[in-house]
């Protein structure tokens, strides 16, 4: 049996011209920008103002091993690599790589941290 894309840590990012890319967070793309380099590129792309193509495109450069050069990104029309398609792809590799094949917790993301461990009044009537 060979293991699952999703279990190497790989997303394939679909290109309109029939490429399927490869992103996937190594240790070694890590290491040489930085945890903090990459978060930056992530909120910059999220926020839409100037530098966020250019964040993508070296965040899809990084993600991509080379395969897609940063410079090649910017100087395409837009519809080569359409934004959404980027942004989803490149944000599933970061989760893949920060939590695994399996996802985040559902508990960790709803648990309350100010949550009480002894019943108060509102929990004792409605609860």
């Amino acid at each position: 049996m060979t293991p699952t894309d999703e279990r190497l840590g790989i997303v394939r990012l679909p290109l309109p011209d029939g490429r399927a890319v490869p992103l996937q967070l190594t240790y070694v793309a890590l290491d040489a920008k930085g945890h903090d380099w990459l978060l930056e590129q992530f909120k910059a792309m999220q926020k839409g103002k100037t530098g966020s193509l250019r964040a993508m495109a070296d965040a899809l450069d990084v993600l991509s091993a080379g395969a897609i050069k940063a410079d090649d990104v910017m100087a395409s029309p837009m519809a080569t690599y359409p934004m959404a398609d980027v942004l989803r792809s490149c944000w599933q590799a970061w989760e893949l790589a920060q939590y695994g094949p399996q996802g985040r917790s559902v508990e960790a993301d709803t648990e309350s941290p100010q949550k009480s461990a002894r019943p108060t009044w509102l929990r004792r009537i409605f609860g």
